[in-house]
């Protein structure tokens, strides 16, 4: 900080010494007039430029505006070096005089951040600082009438006069200065347009200011190519007048944005209580776009309030990230519009204002994110199960009941070979029936871990087979037009079984109905009985691992049994499993 100032002390008095010197020129030549008030406009444009510049060089070292506006001003001085009645000093200012106008362009594109942007922005910078420089071209040709000034000293580059040649490079001159300024027009247009409340306050008085000198640039070409002097010298000075007034409204744009920034965190601070931290951030920047995203260590990376990882926007696009520390640790990142980079400080002062909120606000995400990892888990957890016992039901159906059907088919040839009412016989009749008991007693086993009409045929041929296999009659009403995830079939599946169960054991029922449908992104499974209701999910009924598996799969579960009414129990599962799930 203590170079800065030395350099800005240095840079100050440099710049006084020019403008005085540029005065000391203008007072003492010889060869033309100018009138006082113009002398003062000028002073005040040079010194204004480099006071406002060295103001945001002190306020804003990092950023290159300040450089800019210095530069234009003491660029501007070297306009003074015509007034000089020596040749080379004359010289050197017609070739030099017009290079304050290439930083000026720049400074009205780049301003607050001091960036500019590929495409129109960047090729308008090039053309202001190339146009001065071919403008040097002309010089070797012009002739001496054209410069409207017989006293003047000579102009050393001259070569050789030829008007019409210099006639035709100050017309394409021309046409390219009004084709720049058209651009920063645009420029200045879809800076406005993109920029927010709180940023349109710091840039209102450069747009504005930048709009009237593209204005006034342009219409001055007009009367000048007619030859409408007398016009031309009033647009000069409009167009003079207007360049004076653009270091002030730099001045003002940069003060406004401190008044700005300060506003924004004491509304912050005043709505953080009221409201939650993303509303309050978003009201106090001006962006109602705006999202947080907080940092977890544990992850290594970010999540959203809900405890969903996030990715945060890649650089250079139209949402950008400021990352927010409390105490030295990383908490947050505040995603906000581009546009706001123009003002970095307002974006920090805002996150740091609410960077206790932030960090309360981390911490429910951190426990949300618990919670979400729990439920996949536990989601994981019912799809694996559901795996193995389609697994054991496959080994059970491929292996040991193939056996046993081998078994029974050896045993009926034995049966046949045997002589009628043999002992041999009646044993073998015995073993036969044994046999099939046994079998029908692993296929109902291989059944309840999982049957395999609901992996086969899904799960509305799965509901059937119960209601024909359950001790009451049960309707089964509704279809589905696809199949459902495995996940979902299973539950439904399961459920419809043990509220059948339940039914038959503990409801003392004469009829049931089963419901299946889809209702809202939903598929909802009904199950009702007209017996002597009672039941109840939470006294280890059978219903409660239901509801284990239905909350993994983010549904919901509930059972209606007033006593002597009858039982409805009803689940609504997400047509969509979650991810994790799958």
């Amino acid at each position: 900080m203590r170079g800065s100032r030395g350099v800005i002390g240095v840079l100050a008095a440099a710049g006084f010494l020019f403008g005085v010197a540029a005065l000391a020129l203008v007072l003492t030549n010889d060869h033309e007039e100018i009138t006082g008030p113009f002398v003062v406009l000028a002073l005040t444009l040079g010194w204004s430029f480099i006071a406002t510049g060295l103001y945001a060089l002190w306020r804003r070292p990092e950023q290159p505006i300040g450089w800019l506006m210095t530069l234009v001003g003491f660029l501007w001085f070297l306009g003074a070096l015509p007034e000089s009645d020596s040749a080379v000093i004359y010289t050197a200012g017609l070739a030099l005089g017009g290079l304050w106008a290439g930083p000026l362009v720049h400074l009205l594109i780049a301003f607050p951040t001091g960036q500019v942007a590929p495409g129109l922005e960047r090729n308008v910078v090039r053309l202001g600082y190339t146009l001065p420089l071919v403008q040097m071209l002309v010089l070797p040709v012009l002739p001496d009438s054209a410069r409207d000034c017989s006293r003047c000293p000579e102009n050393l580059l001259l070569v050789s006069a030829q008007p019409g040649l210099s006639d035709a490079l100050m017309i394409a001159l021309g046409a390219a200065a009004v084709a720049m300024l058209a651009g920063v027009g645009v420029v200045l247009v879809r800076r406005w347009r993109a920029s927010g409340p709180v940023q349109r306050r710091a840039l209102a008085p450069v747009i504005w200011t930048g709009a009237a000198i593209v204005v006034i640039g342009v219409l001055g070409v007009i009367p000048d190519a007619v030859g409408a002097d007398a016009v031309t010298a009033v647009m000069n000075s409009l167009l003079i007048a207007a360049i004076t007034a653009l270091p002030f409204a730099f001045l003002i744009g940069l003060l406004r944005s401190s008044l700005s920034r300060a506003a924004a965190v004491s509304a912050l601070v005043e709505r953080v209580g009221a409201t939650t931290v993303r509303d309050a951030l978003a009201e106090a920047l001006g962006d109602r776009a705006l999202w947080l995203a907080f940092w977890l260590p544990r992850l290594g990376g970010y999540v959203d309030p809900d405890g969903h990882p996030v990715a945060l926007p890649a650089p250079g696009g139209p949402r950008a990230v400021t990352e927010i520390e409390h105490d030295g640790i990383r908490v947050a990142a505040i995603v906000h519009d581009a546009a706001l980079l123009e003002e970095p400080e307002l974006v920090r002062a805002a996150g740091a204002a609410a960077g206790l909120a932030l960090v309360n606000e981390r911490l429910d995400a951190e426990l949300r994110a618990h919670y979400e990892e729990l439920r996949a888990s536990r989601t994981r957890i019912v799809a694996a199960g559901d795996a193995a016992r389609r697994k054991i039901e496959r080994d059970l159906h491929d292996g040991a009941q193939q056996h046993l059907v081998s078994l029974a088919l050896t045993l009926r040839l034995a049966r046949s070979s045997a002589a009628p009412d043999s002992k041999t016989a009646i044993l073998l009749d015995a073993a036969i029936d044994e046999l099939k008991h046994g079998l029908s007693e692993l296929r109902e086993l291989a059944r309840g871990i999982h049957p395999a009409v609901l992996t086969e045929r899904g799960l509305e041929a799965a509901l059937a087979g119960l209601a024909v296999r359950a001790p009451v009659p049960v309707t089964v009403t509704g279809t589905l037009e696809e199949r459902l995830p495995p996940e979902l079939e299973s539950a439904a599946y399961f459920l419809v079984c043990e509220a059948l169960t339940n039914v038959a054991k503990y409801a003392s029922a004469t009829e049931a109905e089963v419901s299946l449908r889809l209702e809202a992104g939903h598929v909802v499974i009904e199950v009702r009985d007209d017996g002597c209701g009672g039941a109840d999910a939470r006294n280890g009924s059978g219903l409660s691992g239901i509801a284990d598996r239905v909350a993994a799969l983010d549904g919901v579960l509930v059972v209606q049994s007033p006593r002597g009414a009858g039982t409805l129990v009803r689940a609504e599962l997400p047509h969509r499993v979650p991810v994790a799930a799958l």
